[in-house]
């Protein structure tokens, strides 16, 4: 099996209603709302109790179609003051066909947003933001005791609820085995609460052993009871205290990313740039959600596709951005091959995010010609300082228009990043380059385009102006000759008529020797967001979540594997294989 995919859930429906053949189990009783409050928001006195901070940790086993995270989140949000993380776990999660149908019946605004930007069929972690950043989802697909050990080793804030809403223990033994509920014990503190639908003795004799005292719930006229408990002995886990303020060198995509994410939790942003908001790389006006996909099922791959599916739902329906789908052509047969690679790992019937297309589809469908093409469904054109400015428009973040002083918190200064961490050797620097605006080409060869072109350069149609480039120049070119040659790069495109120019934009983008994205941490107190290059609109985001994940003691929504291969620590491996010995040798 494709260790990158996950199988989705097969469902049968009975009216309105998901039902699970293989595990002969119904999704949720016909009276949903009032389950959720009587089997797990009642009994878990989450709202109710004092002992716990404004960002609550629920967990949940059997993530199923969401209902219990939308109800949970909406009840949470009628209190003004708190937040939400809710973790859950699933093994079979629903196909994009079963999103759209569930969405369509049920009336929960936060559902349909969930169903929009559901995960995808893709193994481990997911993280989704909802209600202006007050509810955060992070779903692991995949097998529940892996996810949960792979929780209990870095998730530093203890779970203050759980829901085990896993199918029938009889039905579904593996959800309910010993292994599983002592990792539940592993995540919870003094206090944690337990509740599930479920009247077990096994279930209940089970949590009581890895220290919860369990309680019956009477269930009546519905059913006869379910279970409940707190767990009442001494853990290791300790709750984990977030800093007040975080100061951020750097206010581009990337520094401004994680300013928002912070700010969102709670904590004061002091956010340094001499330029101000967006006076580097990010400088650019048009740039595309993109993410260059690789089929060789390595961490780089694992990390930039689900950097591409964490950013899309938050740019998609952005202000600062335009919707729309992009395309990737082959123009030589070693790029079909890379292609075809790529779309065996990521392509399937039940996920509608991304098609191969052969040549003959490639001119049907996109009136474009190429050998094959990549079609990514939802993509976008991003205004790159209308995105940052509104990212910083928060009463938590104040923008210093200067250089930072003393040590910062959060790296984020594109080049000068290196200046920041003196002890790594971070191979990084700038490469230049200019995008051009034309106008629509009106001899355009292949008639009109809806799709954005990425891939080597951009073609990013619009109905007054097409943006086209971006150059890549290891130094400076003049800006004529930049122009030349993106108008040249394109005539496949623009036709044989000259394009006329209208503007140009250029800017410096931060690139690193492996054209990967630098983010973790270059020591105990201090991280790193840097050279995002052509990739940023879908990297920075992603690191943002990362970054602020370890500021707030959260579990990272990327595995360690794939945060490995952009670790700021991965060029001395590389230096000491080339026989350098020490930083600047």
């Amino acid at each position: 099996m494709n260790p990158e995919g996950i199988e989705p859930a097969l469902l049968n429906w009975r009216g309105d209603q998901p039902f699970a053949p293989h595990y002969d189990d119904i999704y949720y009783s016909d009276d949903g709302l009032e389950e959720f409050r009587r089997v797990f928001l009642q009994p878990s006195s989450l709202l109710d109790r004092d002992d716990l901070g404004e960002c609550l940790q629920v967990a949940e086993l059997g993530f199923g179609t969401g209902l219990n995270f939308v109800l949970c989140a909406q009840a949470l949000l009628e209190q003004p003051q708190r937040r939400l993380h809710y973790i859950a776990f699933e093994a079979h999660p629903l196909a994009a066909a079963d999103w759209l149908r569930l969405s369509a019946q049920r009336p929960q605004p936060l559902f349909k947003e969930l169903a929009k930007a559901a995960p995808p069929l893709l193994t481990g972690w997911h993280r989704r933001s909802f209600a202006n950043g007050r509810v955060h989802l992070s779903v692991y697909h995949g097998d529940a005791l892996t996810g949960l050990h792979d929780l209990n080793e870095r998730q530093q804030q203890p779970i203050d609820a759980w829901f085990l809403d896993g199918f029938d223990p009889r039905k579904n033994p593996a959800m309910w085995q010993p292994d599983v509920l002592a990792a539940i014990a592993a995540s919870s503190i003094t206090g944690t609460r337990v509740c599930t639908f479920t009247a077990s003795g096994q279930v209940r004799r089970g949590l009581a052993e890895v220290g919860f005292t369990m309680r019956r719930v009477d269930q009546r006229p519905r059913k006869r009871e379910s279970l409940a408990g707190v767990f009442n002995v001494s853990s290791q886990c300790q709750r984990f205290e977030p800093p007040e303020q975080v100061r951020i060198f750097g206010a581009g995509i990337a520094g401004c990313s994680v300013a928002r994410e912070l700010a969102d939790q709670g904590i004061d942003v002091e956010l340094f740039d001499p330029n101000g908001v967006a006076g580097g790389g990010s400088c650019m006006q048009a740039s595309a959600l993109h993410c260059r996909l690789l089929g060789d099922l390595s961490a780089t791959a694992e990390f930039r596709a689900r950097a591409y599916h964490h950013a899309r739902p938050l740019l998609i329906d952005h202000a600062a951005s335009q919707a729309i789908g992009a395309v990737q052509l082959a123009i030589t047969a070693k790029e079909v091959d890379k292609q075809r690679r790529i779309a065996a790992v990521y392509e399937t019937t039940q996920s509608n995010w991304l098609r191969f297309l052969d040549a003959q589809a490639t001119l049907d469908e996109l009136g474009l010609e190429a050998r094959s093409a990549l079609l990514f469904k939802q993509s976008a054109i991003i205004n790159l300082p209308h995105l940052c400015g509104a990212l910083i428009d928060h009463p938590r973040i104040q923008l210093v228009q200067s250089t930072g002083q003393g040590q910062p918190d959060v790296i984020a200064c594109a080049s000068a990043s290196r200046d920041m961490a003196p002890h790594l050797p971070l191979e990084i620097g700038d490469v230049f380059g200019q995008l051009n605006w034309i106008t629509p080409p009106a001899a355009a060869t292949l008639g009109p385009l809806n799709v954005a072109i990425v891939g080597n350069g951009y073609v990013l149609p619009g109905p007054e102006q097409w943006v086209i480039g971006s150059t890549y120049e290891q130094s400076p070119w003049d800006p004529d000759a930049a122009s030349a040659h993106n108008i040249d790069s394109n005539r496949t495109f623009l036709g044989a008529d000259s394009a006329q120019t209208i503007r140009y934009q250029r800017a410096a983008r931060c690139v690193s020797s492996d054209r990967d994205p630098v983010i973790g941490k270059v020591d105990e107190h201090v991280w790193i967001s840097a050279a995002h290059g052509s990739m940023g609109s879908s990297s920075a985001p992603f690191a943002a979540s990362i970054i602020a994940s370890g500021i707030l003691g959260w579990i990272a929504p990327a595995s360690p594997r794939a945060l490995k291969s952009v670790a700021p620590d991965r060029f001395i491996a590389r230096q000491a294989r080339r026989g350098v010995k020490k930083v600047g040798a």
